[in-house]
């Protein structure tokens, strides 16, 4: 009976210790990412001023990404200064493209010094979007094909002793080695990784994989993740339609074989909450999108976590978002497919 207990507590104690390495490994892996945000967010945006021909100070913003951003401006010192375009902090959206105009300073008393110091940081995505929460989002597999689906953890819960960012929602969809991936809606690539190149098996995850990122028309972005390396269709840039085939499903280092994987996220600022409840202190600036799909035996449905269920990508869904003349296009280039 003590050879028992004791071998129980071993087994405990070990257990303990593996999530403490996995909660330490998330850590290490959040801190990367979150770096590595911002070395992008330094080559993406960049925020400049001029002084006009009146003594003014004139704010832009170059965004040299293919998505809109949320930047933000702070100011750490600010005298004898106005402005009547935006409320300070300013909090703006940026669409793609150079120079664009953030907001003017003015003197408050002219005759007067007037010096400021400022900040800006910056995240992908609209300040308020407005997210089409009713959305029919297509199977990103082939017409006929049948994929089993399965709910993803969120890493944060899983090892991170915090709560799952709001409406967290991301799926699995186990396919057959060598199936195409097709987009589930229509959008612009905004980024992708073609060679992740991992080294080991047994992956039950990776955030190294390679992926694509679409973002959609309500300031959504669909991320795509799981491909074979160098098979990737689409470059950042790219403008896609529902149902277009954009890569070759991967998965083969992973213990759960070929799949895809697909969420649906827009930037959205809230407090990180631990799993009582409570406040840490730390912001997160993603939320999710909890997704109706259409499938061909039950139509627009919320699809039942660890079930089968067939795609079908009828003209009507394909050409949701298209205008009259897109559609018509599209519909007679199909006719008689």
């Amino acid at each position: 009976m003590k050879a028992l207990i004791l071998s129980l507590s071993c087994l405990l104690a070990l257990y303990s210790y593996g999530q403490q390495f996995r909660r330490e490994e998330w850590t290490a892996e959040q801190n990367i990412r979150e770096l590595r945000r911002l070395r992008h967010e330094e080559d993406m945006i960049y925020v400049h001023w001029i002084k006009n021909n009146r003594g003014e100070y004139e704010f832009f913003c170059d965004n040299r990404s293919f998505s809109n951003y949320t930047v933000e401006v702070s100011f750490t010192e600010f005298v004898n200064l106005q402005t009547t375009d935006v409320i300070l902090p300013a909090k703006i959206e940026v669409p793609p493209g150079l120079n664009r105009r953030l907001f003017i300073l003015r003197k408050s008393t002219l005759g007067l010094s007037s010096h400021f110091q400022y900040r800006h940081r910056s995240y992908k995505g609209c300040p308020e979007p407005k997210i089409d929460t009713g959305f029919a989002y297509l199977l990103p597999v082939a017409p006929g094909k049948s994929a089993r689906v399965s709910e993803l953890n969120s890493l944060a819960a899983e090892y991170g002793d915090e709560a799952p960012p709001k409406d967290w929602y991301c799926l699995s969809m186990h396919v057959q080695p060598g199936d195409t991936v097709y987009a589930a809606r229509r959008g612009r690539v905004t980024n992708t990784r073609e060679h992740a190149a991992l080294q080991d098996s047994g992956y039950t995850y990776s955030n190294d994989d390679n992926y694509i990122e679409i973002e959609h028309n309500d300031g959504t972005f669909g991320k795509y993740s799981v491909f074979r390396d160098d098979a990737i269709f689409v470059h950042p840039g790219d403008y896609v339609e529902a149902g277009q085939p954009i890569g070759i499903a991967g998965g083969d280092k992973y213990a759960s074989g070929p799949q895809v994987r697909f969420s649906v996220f827009y930037h959205l600022d809230q407090d990180v909450l631990d799993k009582d409840g409570n406040s840490t202190g730390k912001t997160r600036h993603w939320a999710f999108v909890p997704l109706y799909f259409w499938t061909k035996d039950n139509g627009k449905m919320r699809l039942v976590n660890r079930s089968t269920y067939t795609s079908d990508h009828p003209g009507d869904l394909v050409t949701q978002e298209m205008n009259k003349r897109e559609a018509k296009k599209w519909k007679e280039k199909h006719k008689s497919a």
